[in-house]
């Protein structure tokens, strides 16, 4: 059973998944939780460079002689965004992030499985100062919103990378969903939407954040 659901983690450039297509996405869907996020080791190992850049982010903000390279724009986004509502900041760092060049990671997904029957999932993740740098593809445009929205303020538990197949498209694609006040869910587009109301073109295959793996596949 590890072995097929550490499958699905990884399986939208490897496996056909079938997923629950329901209207709206859910983040109280206890069934779907999988593991803690530090069960997938290319993830785990993200959150800990994230942690190591958050340092510089922080001088840079303290000082803004301390800022260079694309933490100078960066630190206005935060500057500006700290005196907006949330709707006006989802807006915000949803256009900033889309404006970043989209570039096809060939680091992408691949598995193998390791002695004793442990399937082990290889993928590159991108930080928010990665993603700022060398652009990226469509799961780094929705883990660099994530980093950037938890630097604004936005609590982990209210946010999760999500992968889903996006039926128009044909194709697996990455956007990050957000819990609304509430309940609904909000999901934040590669092409500056936000897509607030019915969500039934995506089928929702796994999501993750830094407490934990969410396994939505049937």
């Amino acid at each position: 059973m590890r072995i097929q659901a550490m499958l699905r983690l990884g399986a939208w450039a490897l496996l056909l998944v079938s997923a629950t297509a329901i209207a709206n996405y859910r983040f109280d869907a206890p069934d779907d939780f999988l593991a803690e996020a530090t069960a997938w080791p290319a993830w785990a190992q993200n959150l800990e460079r994230h942690t190591i850049e958050r340092e510089a982010i922080r001088r840079c903000l303290e000082e803004e002689s301390a800022c260079s390279g694309k933490l100078k724009s960066l630190r206005y986004i935060l500057v500006k965004g700290a005196a907006l509502d949330r709707d006006r900041q989802l807006r915000l760092v949803n256009r900033y992030i889309n404006k970043r060049r989209y570039r096809v990671d060939r680091r992408q997904t691949s598995l193998s499985v390791v002695p004793g029957g442990e399937a082990e999932l290889k993928n590159h993740w991108s930080t928010l100062l990665e993603f700022l740098k060398r652009g990226g593809d469509c799961e780094d445009y929705a883990v660099a919103k994530y980093f950037l929205l938890r630097e604004l303020g936005f609590p982990a538990k209210d946010m999760r990378v999500l992968v889903t197949y996006e039926k128009r498209a044909r194709d697996y694609h990455a956007v990050l969903a957000i819990r609304r006040d509430d309940g609904s869910s909000w999901l934040l587009e590669s092409d500056d939407t936000i897509v607030k109301g019915n969500h039934r073109r995506y089928r929702f295959i796994y999501a993750l954040n830094e407490e934990g793996i969410w396994d939505h596949g049937e």
